[in-house]
């Protein structure tokens, strides 16, 4: 299905797009739909994140095929070349644009099988250009300042600015929850050595600590709502967390189990 080309001032574009983690009816769907898109315009190459889709997915058109790239990297680099390029976001602008004159990159087909090729000329430019899209930038991004400041001041709204909005956050608050849960753990696990030294004391760690250890659990609880949270907020981020937040929950709840234990076994006058 055709869709529609992003273009300014929309800030979708300055999104970070997501590896893809999955290799389904959803993932063909979507190059499906970049494939009736560039037919429709007529064009040779299309990053998903101009039609809205944030995921590492970019569409070139090779002698009549056209061929996905699914999570491509550049992985080795030579040369120095400039050209003038277009944008299909900023309309009606072309800069000269400096970019490596041969690549080696990595990537995936639709079956998530690995690939690797190398590029040189027009093709590595095509991928390079494209492959700015899908990590949050434009050919805006690699002129000098000074041709920056003309670009924005041509435009009627300026240069779009970074977002943050929707791509994966450098820090979840979620582990600031798991660490409280964490050290209140270890406090409590801390003192089960006090009656070596001071029996006298013993009960009154007990009487704080038979209150203060049903916080944990009260923390787990808070602590998975949370993530469940977070998880939908930045959905592109989702397949990479669910193993993360179950495997934290568990490990709190083997951790809560140890101190209860020695709680009510050992700390118990």
């Amino acid at each position: 299905m055709q869709k529609d080309i992003i273009k300014y001032p929309d800030p979708t574009v300055k999104l970070i797009s997501a590896n893809v983690r999955f290799f389904n009816d959803e993932l063909q769907g979507w190059i499906s739909d970049m494939i009736d898109t560039m037919k429709a315009h007529d064009i040779e190459a299309l990053s998903a994140i101009l039609i809205g889709v944030q995921y590492n997915i970019i569409v070139i058109k090779e002698n009549n095929i056209y061929t996905p790239y699914i999570n491509a990297r550049i992985i080795k680099h030579s040369g120095k070349a400039t050209a003038t390029e277009r944008s299909l976001y900023y309309k009606g602008i072309s800069v000269d644009v400096d970019r490596y004159e041969r690549i080696t990159i990595i990537y995936e087909d639709m079956r998530g099988e690995a690939h690797h090729k190398d590029l040189e000329g027009e093709a590595a430019r095509v991928l390079q250009h494209q492959l700015d899209y899908s990590f949050g930038s434009t050919f805006v991004d690699r002129v000098d300042n000074g041709v920056k400041q003309q670009i924005n001041d041509y435009l009627k709204f300026g240069l779009v600015k970074d977002s943050s909005s929707g791509s994966c956050p450098t820090i979840f608050y979620r582990e600031y929850i798991k660490k409280t849960a964490k050290y209140l753990i270890l406090g409590i696990i801390v003192t089960f050595i006090i009656p070596f030294f001071s029996h006298g004391s013993k009960e009154y760690i007990y009487a704080i600590e038979k209150y203060a250890i049903w916080l944990v659990p009260i923390l787990i609880v808070v602590y998975f709502f949370y993530a469940q949270y977070e998880a939908k907020k930045y959905k592109q981020c989702t397949s990479c967390q669910v193993g993360n937040i179950i495997g934290s929950m568990f490990i709190l709840a083997l951790q809560f189990i140890v101190a209860l234990v020695g709680v009510f076994i050992w700390m118990k006058p």
